[in-house]
């Protein structure tokens, strides 16, 4: 048997013997090969996967957009896009200086970092600590106030500098304005802003002067108290270029995040799904192409999804009914031309008898005292001829759509004791003998009877014909299992070896012995009756002790409950 192979649409190429086990498209020009594709489990184990998976991220999907929701929570709802210091004074107290938004208050470039009062860095946010000291920490500007310092630097001619730091701040509505002249060294020269120093370092005045430096920037301390109780100062740089943060934008892009991901999901899954319809249907519906326009009747075999490898299981089933049709077909109609040549065979012997003796009467060339015998031969030819065309038209009514058996109960064993009772005269009279042995249980089966009556009737016929005078037919009927069992059997001269495989096919007398008066159709009549009943008849191997031939008839016993 050839099989088929519509997973590749061109012969793979011997450099590149890896090729051959892919899939591709099948071919109309590449029949001949076999389809196999990996072992896969079901398509419902497919979708439910797939369904699972594209389940699984879009919750991971909504799963981040609820943790990012949660990370700004920390906040405490705080609005970033215009967060202050003491927002977050709960977590400058308890020490949770991480959890401040630095580029969210300070901007991108600012910087924040917690002292105690002495000076000493509990944390920065740029990594680095600036190590100020008590009277630096006084010289920064308060967070808060309106205080103002501009320092200004002049050099002489021989190089000199002096320093010219002024201070503008408002108390109790009252605006003040003082002044400072530091010599070169940062020694005070003149003037007072109110910090009581009479000199500065360069730090110091580093930290006086960066406020003047930073015009557009804010350089200041925020005072508070940590949980501990001791007092502690933020300084920091407010650079005054924040970032929006929203929570209106993080929600609308993490809406466009999770969309986009459900989208790639969703096109990834519809391609993985219709990947996997779209090859077995494509080589399954190519098959049943080829099978309507070509007749090609190869199998096809196909490894993968389970219900598709149910379905080439399905066409390979369908394709093998077909051949199965067609050989029936093409046997019927063998058997049909045979049956039509052993019918023209077997009416031309008697119908040229009759001619050349009916010619010959007629035509005056038989002698007077030789009519009689000559009438008796056309009448026993025209009798024959009959008898052939009968069998044949019963032989042909059964195959008829419109022929329907009358199917009944029936006690078998009674039918044919009675049947076989009735035929005592006739054997006596033809001087044959007639045996049986009949069960007297009931054996009930679902047979139309005069159809069974047929079946003997024409198993006696052929004894008939074919046996001697003194010749013994034996019937008997029986229980076997969940069957009734019919034998009947004679202790003629037997049925020709090579005529026992055919016995059963209509005119093989007619084809192996033309010299036999049967018309070769009444056992193939039997066979149509019981076959049609459900039963089987068959030409014993081994028939009873003492006799030759035997033909057993097995009909199933009808179910008991439904007999009464």
């Amino acid at each position: 048997m050839k099989i088929i192979d519509l997973s590749k649409t061109d012969e793979p190429k011997k450099d590149h013997p890896k090729k051959q086990n892919s899939l591709k498209r099948p071919s109309r020009r590449r029949l001949k090969r076999l389809v196999k594709f990996e072992t896969k489990p079901s398509f419902q184990g497919l979708l439910i996967g797939s369904f699972i998976t594209f389940t699984l991220i879009t919750f991971l999907s909504i799963l981040f957009i609820f943790l990012l929701f949660n990370w700004l929570n920390r906040y405490e709802n705080i609005d970033l896009s215009t967060a202050k210091l003491q927002d977050f004074s709960a977590q400058l107290k308890s020490g949770e200086y991480s959890r401040i938004p630095t580029t969210s208050i300070f901007g991108i470039d600012g910087w924040f970092e917690v002292v105690e009062a002495d000076g000493t860095s509990l944390y920065a946010s740029s990594g680095e600590s600036k190590n100020y000291t008590r009277d630096e920490l006084k010289l920064i500007k308060q967070y808060g106030s309106n205080e103002t310092i501009s320092t200004q630097e002049l050099a002489d001619d021989s190089g000199t500098k002096t320093y010219v730091v002024t201070r503008s701040y408002e108390e109790y509505g009252v605006k003040h304005n003082s002044y400072l002249i530091l010599d070169n060294d940062f020694n005070v020269i003149s003037g007072d802003i109110g910090y009581g120093k009479t000199s500065f370092t360069e730090d110091e005045y580093k930290v006086l002067s960066y406020q003047s430096d930073h015009q557009q920037q804010v350089f200041a301390k925020y005072f508070f108290v940590a949980d501990d109780g001791s007092p502690c100062y933020v300084v920091f740089l407010d650079t005054n270029d924040k970032v929006i943060f929203q929570y209106e934008y993080i929600i609308g892009f993490s809406i466009v995040v999770a969309v986009i991901i459900y989208v790639v999901a969703m096109a990834f899954y519809i391609n993985y799904i219709n990947r996997n319809l779209q090859q077995p249907l494509a080589t399954i519906s190519l098959a049943m192409q080829h099978l309507a326009k070509d007749g090609n009747r190869e199998p096809l075999e196909y490894k993968g999804r389970l219900e598709f490898e149910q379905l080439a299981n399905s066409f390979n089933e369908m394709v093998s009914l077909l051949d199965a049709s067609e050989r029936e077909k093409q046997e019927i109609e063998k058997r049909r031309q045979a049956m039509l040549a052993g019918l023209s065979h077997d009416l031309k012997t008697p119908i040229t008898i009759i001619q050349g003796f009916s010619k010959a009467i007629r035509d005056g060339v038989v002698a007077e005292t030789e009519k009689q015998k000559y009438l008796d031969l056309i009448v026993d030819k025209s009798e024959q001829m009959g008898e052939l065309i009968n069998s044949f038209y019963e032989f042909s009514k059964l195959d008829h759509p419109d022929f329907v058996y009358n199917i009944e109960k029936t006690d078998i064993a009674e039918l044919v004791r009675s049947h076989i009772a009735a035929l005592y005269n006739e054997f006596s009279v033809r001087k044959y003998n007639l045996d049986a042995d009949i069960t007297e249980e009931q054996l009930f089966v679902d047979i139309d009877s005069s159809m069974m009556i047929r079946v003997i009737d024409n198993i006696v016929s052929n004894f008939f014909k074919y046996t001697a005078v003194g010749s013994t037919l034996f019937v008997e009927v029986k229980q076997d299992g969940n069957y009734a069992l019919v034998k009947i059997a004679d202790n003629g001269k037997g049925i020709p070896k090579e005529a026992r495989k055919d016995i059963f096919e209509p005119f093989v007398v007619g084809e192996k012995s033309r010299n036999k008066q049967g018309s070769g159709l009444g056992l193939a009549v039997c066979h149509k009756i019981i076959t049609a009943m459900n039963g089987t008849i068959t030409l014993s191997d081994e028939p009873i002790e003492g006799f030759v031939t035997q033909f057993d008839i097995s009909l199933p016993l009808a179910d008991i409950d439904n007999t009464i």
